[in-house]
C-alpha cells in the first residue's frame, strides 16, 4: 500500500527546485492566502499541481487529515479536468486555491466538453470520492467543467502569523 507520504512531500517541506514556486517565493498573492495555476492538460501537471498545492496548504493550519483529504480531492479533480475534458477551447485546466474566514476553497477548470459517464467496473467512482472527501460541486458546461473543493478548519492563528510575516 502506498501511504500519503509517498504521494505528496512532507508537511513543511520547500517546493521543488525548478518549480514556479521555488523561484517566486511561494508565487502567492500578497495577503499569502490565494494562488493560481495554468496547467498544461498532462498528466504530468496533475503531479506539479499535487507538489505545490501542498506546499501552499502547509501554510493554512488543517490538520493532517483535512490537508490529505484535500490534495486527494483536488488531484482528482485536476486527473478528470485532463482526462475528460473532450475538444478543448484551450489545452489547459485553470486551479485557484483561496483561504478566507477558516475555509479553504480549491477551483479546477478545464475548458472543454465531457463525455456522459460510461459503465465501467473500474472507473467512475472519482466525483463520489470527491464528494466524502471535502464540500463540492460540478458545473459543466457546454465550454468547460468548474469543480469546487471547499474544507473547513483552517486556522486562523496560523493564518494571522502568514499574515504578520508578509508585512
Amino acid at each position: 500500500m502506498i501511504s500519503a507520504e509517498q504521494v505528496v512531500p512532507g508537511r513543511g517541506s520547500r517546493p521543488p527546485a525548478g518549480s514556479s514556486s521555488a523561484t517566486a517565493p511561494w508565487n502567492l498573492s500578497p495577503e499569502g492566502r490565494r494562488r493560481k495555476w495554468h496547467l498544461h492538460s498532462v498528466e504530468s501537471s496533475v503531479i506539479a499541481l499535487r507538489r505545490e498545492l501542498s506546499v501552499f496548504l502547509d501554510t493554512v493550519g488543517l490538520s493532517d487529515a483535512e490537508f490529505y483529504d484535500l490534495i486527494l480531492a483536488v488531484s482528482e479533480a485536476a486527473t478528470n479536468a485532463v482526462e475528460h475534458a473532450q475538444h478543448p477551447a484551450e489545452p489547459f485546466f485553470d486551479v485557484s486555491a483561496e483561504v478566507e474566514d477558516g475555509e479553504v476553497t480549491i477551483v479546477v477548470q478545464d475548458h472543454g466538453g465531457w463525455l456522459p459517464p460510461g459503465s465501467s467496473l473500474y472507473r467512475g467512482r472519482g466525483l463520489a470520492m470527491m464528494g466524502v472527501l471535502a464540500d463540492t460541486t460540478v458545473e459543466a458546461g457546454t465550454h468547460g467543467t468548474t469543480v469546487t473543493i471547499r474544507k473547513h478548519g483552517a486556522s486562523s492563528a496560523v493564518l494571522g502569523e502568514e499574515q504578520g510575516r508578509a508585512s
